[in-house]
């Protein structure tokens, strides 16, 4: 039995050499994935191994937490950080302001200006992301920043104006359409509320959505039968 951790460091073995590597390589690639369970065959022959025959290996992701990282650590951020949490998300807040640094359980903190991003790398451990920093500009600099990153969700809050202003910056240097296409803006479902916490109920229902590969629909079923 052998461990393998994010970074591709392991503890244990199944007996070295070429198998061992190919495992682990398919570990940290499932891990990336998110794929919980995976199943594959080594072919020895194929590997120039002269014992021949196939091994199968069963792997399972143990203790893995989806990330999210919320870039703004305003009223919204703080509400969305501790309900995701609950979800089983791990969550990083990146925030400029170290007054507004939380004691909040399974959030991780990083206070530091948008040109140290690339220094830091809050994204690292992020597969989702939400910007809701404290204005346009901060904004924007997270949003160009998390779109050099690959990621399965970006969002950004802001008032449609707003999202079509940035948006026409973002195709000035360069962005494509379908980039464009790709981030969550404005923010959220449309659930009919100006109220941070409720806001950050219906950004995490977004999230939660993508990430289940769900539908924006009610489950609530008619009790009136049909004529």
């Amino acid at each position: 039995m052998i461990a393998v951790l994010a970074d591709g460091t392991t503890m244990g073995t199944v007996g070295g050499g070429a198998s061992e590597h190919h495992i682990i390589k398919k570990a940290v690639e499932s891990m990336a994935s998110g794929e919980s369970v995976f199943t594959f065959e080594i072919d020895h022959a194929e590997k120039g191994m002269i014992c021949g025959g196939r091994m199968e290996v069963f792997g399972n992701i143990i203790g893995n937490h989806t990330g999210l990282c919320i870039f703004g650590g305003g009223h919204i951020a703080q509400s969305l950080a501790k309900i995701a949490t609950l979800t089983g998300f791990f969550v990083t807040v990146v925030e400029d302001r170290p007054e507004l640094e939380k004691d909040f359980e399974k959030v991780k903190y990083i206070v530091c200006k948008p040109e140290e991003y690339e220094k830091v790398d809050p994204l690292a451990y992020a597969d989702y992301t939400v910007i809701c920093t404290r204005g346009h500009s901060t904004d924007y600099e997270a949003l160009r920043y998390c779109l050099t990153k690959k990621l399965k969700y970006i969002g950004m809050i802001g008032s449609t104006p707003k999202v079509t202003e940035l948006f026409g910056k973002l195709r000035t240097d360069g962005v494509t359409e379908e980039t464009l296409e790709s981030i969550y803006a404005p923010i959220g479902l449309d659930i009919a509320s100006a109220i941070p916490s409720e806001i950050a109920v219906a950004i995490l229902a977004e999230i939660l959505l993508i990430k289940n590969n769900g539908k924006p629909k009610h489950k609530k079923f008619s009790l009136v039968a049909e004529a």
